[in-house]
């Protein structure tokens, strides 16, 4: 569509004609000169700065809002002082006799003096805490830098509200963009916790739903990836699922060295309360059950779930159940390991601990330059360093769809 002014009686006539059931349905066309589409070809003049902007407009859209991101759970205490992180976990102690029980307390014929007495129990031994401490190491920067013109865009705009409505706008794109590397540090954190322990392979922190499904319930023909989601098999088998989970989240509860992994020579044994517990689901799969299985139930309040995240999709948008991570974890050894690369489209869903994976800002720093008098400009950078932390001696599960 152009600047000049056009009729649109005739098109508004065969629309609301079709619209009002006075004449069949027909093909409507010429619709350039009805509706106006986003063009990048202006048709006035540019701004003399970015050549971006026209210089003479009736009124201005500025398309930004603000980003909230997901998986925001994951950020944790800001920082500043020091370059590393250091994990202090008490080791459990085992139980001994009770010297109050035993001789020279009590009498013991045996013994060379069977009274006990002149005897004396030794209330001074030592046994000390053991403590296994982990270190996280190292911390990651970037920078973003935006230049701010004093008044070259004037022309571009017809008064100082638009002018400020612009900068507002600017301002919050960068924001957004900064949202949006704080949403990748999370899913990058998320993803390579959920590799590791697929890379680990304990059998009790990759849960296989459909192999523990179908051997449960002894299926003459086993469910697939493909064939749980026929309408005879699904809603059974979400049932049995919500209460697996259910299960995991209880067990988790309990202080045990369960789903986690326990560093050769040192009993620590974890657990992970109900407040503590981060769940993270994948949002297609849940979409399928609250249509296909919670919207049938006429008590579906007993179909519930801790509190979880929704996740749209794990690493790419345009394939969101695919990952493909080559995991760092720490080992048995308490060393750093890379794994092999994990490739699956499987995963639905991670349970950890609030402690197993986060990211803390270390000092983030904005500042603006002085204005260049030359160019009238100035610039404004932004410092961002951060921590980050993947701790799979933390209670950690992924669920499987195979």
């Amino acid at each position: 569509m152009d600047f000049e002014i056009k009729q649109a009686a005739t098109l508004l006539n065969a629309i609301v004609s079709q619209q009002t059931g006075q004449t069949a349905l027909a093909a409507i066309n010429n619709m350039d000169d009805f509706i106006s589409v986003a063009e990048t070809a202006l048709k006035t003049g540019r701004d003399p700065v970015i050549n971006a902007i026209s210089q003479v407009w009736r009124d201005t859209v500025f398309a930004v809002r603000d980003y909230d991101i997901p998986l925001s759970t994951l950020r944790m205490t800001a920082q500043r002082y020091g370059n590393a992180t250091r994990k202090l976990s008490p080791e459990a102690m085992t139980m001994e006799d009770d010297e109050a029980a035993k001789y020279p307390v009590f009498y013991d014929a045996t013994q060379t003096v069977p009274m006990g007495d002149g005897q004396s129990v030794d209330h001074y031994k030592i046994r000390k805490q053991k403590v296994l401490q982990t270190a996280f190491y190292g911390s990651l920067a970037y920078e973003q830098v935006y230049t701010i013109f004093r008044d070259a865009f004037d022309v571009a705009f017809s008064n100082p509200a638009e002018l400020l409505r612009f900068s507002q706008m600017n301002v919050t794109e960068r924001m957004n963009d900064r949202r949006s590397y704080e949403e990748a540090k999370a899913r990058a954190l998320q993803l390579n916790f959920a590799a590791a322990l697929i890379d680990e392979n304990q059998s009790d922190r990759v849960v296989h739903l459909l192999t523990e499904y179908n051997t449960a319930t002894g299926l003459t023909t086993p469910l697939d990836a493909q064939t749980v989601y026929q309408p005879g098999n699904f809603e059974a088998f979400i049932r049995w699922a919500y209460a697996r989970i259910k299960t995991i989240v209880g067990l988790m509860a309990h202080r045990s060295e369960a789903f986690q992994t326990v560093i050769t020579g040192h009993t620590v044994l974890r657990h992970t309360d109900a407040e503590n517990v981060r769940i993270a689901l994948y949002r297609p799969f849940m979409e399928q059950i609250n249509s296909m299985v919670l919207s049938g139930l006429y008590h579906n309040d007993k179909m519930t779930l801790p509190t979880y995240e929704a996740v749209d999709y794990w690493q790419s948008i345009d394939t969101p159940a695919g990952v493909n991570v080559t995991p760092v974890y720490t080992g048995a050894n308490g060393a750093q390991k890379t794994g092999q690369a994990v490739t699956t489209e499987k995963l639905i869903g991670i349970i950890h601990d609030k402690d197993a994976i986060g990211y803390a800002w270390i000092n983030p720093t904005a500042a603006v330059t002085p204005l260049n008098a030359a160019g009238m400009y100035y610039n404004e950078f932004y410092h961002a360093r951060f921590a980050t932390l993947s701790d799979v001696t933390e209670k950690g599960v992924v669920l499987l769809l195979d």
